[in-house]
Order: C-alpha cells, then sequence, then structure tokens
C-alpha cells in the first residue's frame, strides 16, 4: 500500500502543477499564434525545435498544446483510477471504464505526436526513414497496454461476479 500512496502522491503532484502551468501556456501559445513578431526563444518539445517565425512552426506549437492537454486529461482519469484503488475497489465497471479511457487518450496523444513530428521534419526539409524508437512508439504501446489492462479487469470483473453467485 506504500506503493500506491506514493505513485498517487507524485500523480497528485504532477497533476496539481500541470493545472497551475497548463493556462499559461495555452496563454503564451495564443500570444505565439497572434504576434506577427516571435519572441526569439527557441520551443523544445520532444520531436524538435521548431521555428516560430514560420506558420509550421506555429502549427506544430497548437498541435502540441493540443497534445499535453490530452495527456492532462488522461492524467485526470489516472488519478480517479489511483482513488479507486485506495478505497480497495478493483474488479468494478469503473475500473475498467477508466483504464480503457486512459488507453484511447494516450493512443490518440501518440498518433497526434506523430502528426506533429511529421509536420516539424516537414517544415526542415527533414524527410526520411528514421530507425529506433521515438515517443509515439512508447505512447502506443502505453495506451495499448491500458487497453489490454481494461479487459483484464473485465475478466476479473467476471470472474468475480460468477464467483459471488457460487454457492
Amino acid at each position: 500500500m506504500k506503493k500506491l500512496n506514493l505513485l498517487k502522491t507524485i500523480v497528485d503532484f504532477v497533476w496539481i502543477m500541470s493545472l497551475i502551468f497548463f493556462p499559461l501556456i495555452i496563454f503564451l501559445s495564443i500570444m505565439i499564434v497572434i504576434d506577427k513578431d516571435t519572441f526569439g526563444i527557441p520551443i523544445t518539445f520532444a520531436t524538435g525545435t521548431i521555428d516560430l517565425s514560420k506558420s509550421f512552426g506555429k502549427l506544430v506549437l497548437v498541435i502540441n498544446v493540443f497534445n499535453f492537454g490530452l495527456l492532462l486529461y488522461a492524467l485526470y482519469f489516472f488519478r480517479k483510477l489511483l482513488g479507486c484503488f485506495v478505497k480497495r475497489m478493483i474488479f468494478e465497471e469503473e475500473i475498467c471504464f477508466l483504464l480503457d479511457k486512459i488507453g484511447s487518450l494516450v493512443i490518440m496523444a501518440s498518433i497526434v505526436q506523430l502528426f506533429s513530428d511529421f509536420i516539424t521534419k516537414l517544415s526542415k526539409d527533414e524527410i526520411g526513414i528514421e530507425f529506433g524508437y521515438g515517443p509515439f512508439l512508447y505512447l502506443l504501446a502505453l495506451g495499448l497496454f491500458f487497453k489490454v489492462l481494461s479487459e483484464v479487469f473485465k475478466i476479473g470483473k467476471t470472474i468475480k461476479e460468477e464467483n459471488e453467485l457460487t454457492i
């Protein structure tokens, strides 16, 4: 139970910090997109550094802010999931729903990340084939892992219900 409490504490800290900084990020992003002059500050994402003087750079900025919002929404559901685990709710319908929702959001975030990476490389004329592992594969695998966990918990819920009906 100590590990669960530690995980919940870390997730709560990240959640609070994200809630503080996400509105600031949105505000600054809107200012950057609207303003014709760039601030001259290089902005680096997992996909690389973007040039805000070009329209592609501003598009990548908006896409990455949206992606951060998707992952923040997934973190919200993860907090709810951990709260259910703390209450010892394990094989419940809500747990299956939360796991499935988290998986869907993380998979969507991985696709948005891939799209953002493609636009970044397109703006720099660096389109090519790369070998290795990137954020896309890690996010996709994490999303699929949550989807699989959802199915496993559905099976566990069914077994639990059948066990309760047995005399």
